[in-house]
């Protein structure tokens, strides 16, 4: 439900500016603490090996040139007095060949981190730059050093030109931006790298003597695939060097239609049996790849639609390493998600391969977790594959967009960390999890202080390994922070009077519903109380024989009628009744809105992933499932994403600790948002006839009461997304949030926000 009360809201904002000192806003100047261009040298640097303050070929007057492998200069910068340190560098290269490279390092006493890096293919005399921000360690320390080196295996001939760096900071004590009582700190904001500027982590430091058994050299030529093997032969090891080549170009495997293997594991819908089927095998598999240091890039990310009668992709960031014991081939590796067509359950693998400067060893996959109640199944196969390489269109920007991204992503640790890093709370870790069978667990996690503790990510075959891009169907969740989050977007930008436009006028198919549609608006609906159902029971309709039409349908034609297929019983506002065919309703509403606004080529999605998601710096391959099953089709609303463990946990930071605020602004509006976060107590929502659940804007809501539970002294609530086959991320009053995506109808998370009372209290 939504009532106006925008001016007693700006009115409550004056009066808590007034009296809650601790809400006010503090702006920390940046200051420079040290800064060079060499115009004057290099005194007061520390040399070593071969080096020049002449640059020689001279590409920039007084540049300072490191020839050969070794060369570098140091300088020591005193930052006490000082926080939030970030340094800017300038370099340049020629000359530079296969595993040769320019660095920007700096050394916090801890050791030497590399923050820029210019290599093989960027050394034509052009100066590349870039800034590193926030550095930890950096601040209040007498010894913090800055570097320029080169590492190369030519004593002459390799060339770095060090242009200047600049070191700054902040003065005296740490900014604090608190908005609001239970905000969280938020994270450093990287500058995005130049073209081409390198992955932070990387480079990689291994000398390439990694002991293998498994996806030999021998296995990927000349073996083949009987069975799925342990995840781990697919993950980057420990002792990895630098890749000898680059990929760059499309990669594209062959007879993936009649090749294969394939187990499984559940199957509730008999979709295949003994016989061969097309669900047994890949969809054809030809794209595009780019690569930056050690990091493999696809082309496209996100939901990719296929002809395959039942498969789609999603494709992910993988990496590429050398092992000596690879003949001189470089080893690439990368996670994949096979997609169910028109549906949102998503199954998780990884491919692998060998290659060099003329081809590729066959290509090894498999496919061994999932988020799906319904299917699950194990694949895995030994495909021949082609490599096309070519200079691929834009491929400076994926890159720099890559670097960007994972610098991007919010501190993660270990779900054990937590209580490490509060070890005063007591806190009972493993308590987060529990509950769920862990066959069936995809990931959890906690996001509290602006840190994403994190779950593994198992699957059937030991731990997957590229945890962090592992993508987990959202279900319902989608309806929450896609159509909620969207029309609390179009409140900001058009004004609230968008809540109260009439569904009538923006989907003109209403007219075939048996229902009545005269007065419903986009808030009723968004509420799931138009009024129009068929069973009052709670989630009875949802679980009925019609809903099925609506879930099956793909054409959007089909789909829509569907949705309005029930009948009117009560007056609009007045009762709620679980609908994900009203969420579709409603998303299709906001979209012929926009489309008002801003034209024909306007598309709700697209408006949340560019004036939402981008802000709060969601990962490039955040997507939807659409109708007609393309991607010109109309967004699902109420199911149909991907998560990772990063995009969630950015969404919850933002709506549960920095109030809809990223970037400077403030992107959703803030009195709907405060509803659906039940901060509002005169707005809490509909009753959903199920005792002590509300549901508001697109949100659930939960009461804990000290009757229920008498450890606490005060009655709250916790506003929560919640998806099917046991999908929750439940926010706490305190700051903290806890979600898990798993897949056996298991919703068990009342001991999480229990134990998370321990960090901090939920009552005042």
């Amino acid at each position: 439900m939504k009532k106006s009360f925008i001016g007693a809201s700006i009115a409550l904002l004056i009066i808590l500016s007034l009296l809650l000192p601790y809400q006010s806003t503090v702006y920390a100047q940046s200051t420079t603490i040290y800064t060079t261009n060499f115009n004057s040298g290099y005194s007061g640097w520390t040399t070593s090996g071969n080096v020049s303050g002449v640059a020689s070929p001279a590409i920039q007057p007084n540049s300072v040139r490191l020839l050969g492998s070794g060369a570098s200069i140091t300088r020591t910068v005193s930052t006490v007095g000082y926080t939030n340190i970030s340094v800017t560098w300038n370099m340049a290269a020629n000359s530079l060949e296969t595993n040769e490279f320019c660095y920007a390092e700096y050394n916090t006493g801890s050791g030497w981190a590399v923050i820029g890096t210019v290599a093989n293919g960027q050394d034509n005399s052009t100066f590349y730059n870039g800034t590193a921000n926030n550095i930890s360690g950096a601040g209040q320390n007498a010894n913090f050093q800055v570097r320029y080196r080169i590492q190369t295996a030519n004593a002459t001939g390799d060339n770095c030109y060090a242009e200047d760096i600049t070191v700054t900071g902040t003065a005296g004590a740490a900014p604090t931006n608190t908005p609001l009582p239970t905000n969280t700190p938020q994270g450093p904001t990287p500058t995005p790298p130049p073209p081409g500027g390198s992955v932070p982590g990387d480079p990689l430091t291994g000398n390439g003597n990694v002991t293998r058994t498994l996806l030999t050299y021998n296995d990927l030529f000349t073996g083949s695939s009987t069975a799925p093997v342990n995840d781990s032969a697919f993950a980057l090891p420990a002792n990895a060097a630098m890749p000898d080549h680059v990929f760059e170009g499309r990669l594209e495997l062959l007879n993936e239609a009649t090749s294969g293997g394939f187990s499984e594991i559940k199957d509730s819908y008999a979709y295949t049996g003994n016989g061969d089927h097309p669900r047994k095998h890949l969809p054809e598999f030809s794209f595009e790849f780019v690569q930056n240091g050690s990091h493999l890039i696809p082309v496209t990310q996100g939901l990719i639609y296929t002809s395959h009668q039942n498969w789609n992709y999603i494709i992910g960031p993988g990496r590429v390493w050398k092992e000596n014991s690879d003949n001189g081939y470089s080893r690439a590796s990368f996670p994949f998600a096979l997609v169910q067509r028109n549906a949102n359950c998503t199954h998780n693998g990884v491919m692998t391969f060998l290659f060099n400067n003329s081809g590729v060893s066959k290509v090894r996959y498999q496919i061994t977790q999932e988020t799906c109640v319904y299917y699950k199944v194990n694949l895995w196969g030994q495909l021949n594959a082609t490599y096309s390489a070519y200079a691929v269109s834009n491929a400076a920007t994926y890159k720099a967009n890559h670097a960007t991204e994972v610098g991007n992503r919010l501190p993660t640790k270990p779900i054990t960390a937590l209580a490490t890093d509060y070890p005063s709370s007591g806190i009972n870790v493993s308590v987060f999890g529990s509950g769920i069978t862990p066959a069936h667990m995809t990931f959890y996690g906690v996001v509290y202080n602006g840190t994403n503790y994190v779950s593994g990510c198992n699957t059937r075959y030991g731990t997957y390994a590229f945890c962090e891009s592992m993508r987990a169907a959202s279900y319902s969740t989608a309806k929450s922070a896609f159509a909620g989050v969207a029309l609390m977007r179009l409140g900001q930008k058009y004004g609230s009077g968008v809540y109260n436009l009439l569904i009538k006028d923006y989907v003109p198919e209403y007219t075939s519903s048996p229902g009545t549609w005269t007065n419903v608006t986009f808030n009723h609906t968004i509420d799931m109380a138009t009024g129009n159902y068929r069973l009052a029971g709670y989630q009875s309709d949802e679980g009925g024989s019609y809903m099925e039409t609506f879930f099956l349908a793909e054409p959007y034609s089909t789909k829509i009628t569907a949705a309005f297929n029930f009948p009117y019983k009560v007056t609009p506002g007045t009762f709620w009744n679980y609908h994900t065919s009203d969420t579709f309703i409603v998303t299709r509403a906001m979209n012929n809105y926009l489309q008002s606004q801003e034209g024909s080529g306007a598309d709700i999605f697209n408006m949340l992933k560019n004036e939402v998601y981008a802000p709060i710096n969601l990962s490039t391959g955040v997507s939807t499932i659409r109708t007609d099953n393309s991607s010109t089709g109309a967004p699902f609303g109420g199911y149909g994403m991907f998560w990772t463990q990063d995009d969630i946990a950015k969404v919850i930071k933002f709506l549960n600790n920095d109030n809809g605020y990223a970037n400077g602004s403030q992107i959703l509006q803030i009195d709907m948002l405060a509803d659906a976060m039940q901060d509002d107590s005169s707005d809490r929502g509909l009753d959903t006839g199920s005792t002590g659940f509300k549901y508001n804007n697109g949100f659930w809501a939960e009461d804990f009461t000290p009757a229920a539970f008498p450890q606490y002294s005060c009655t709250f609530y916790t506003p929560f997304m919640s998806g099917y086959g046991g999908i929750t991320v439940v926010m706490m009053p305190n700051g903290a949030t806890y979600y898990y995506f798993s897949d056996n109808e298991e919703f068990n998370w009342y001991n999480a926000v229990h134990e998370a009372n321990k960090l901090s209290p939920h009552c005042p």
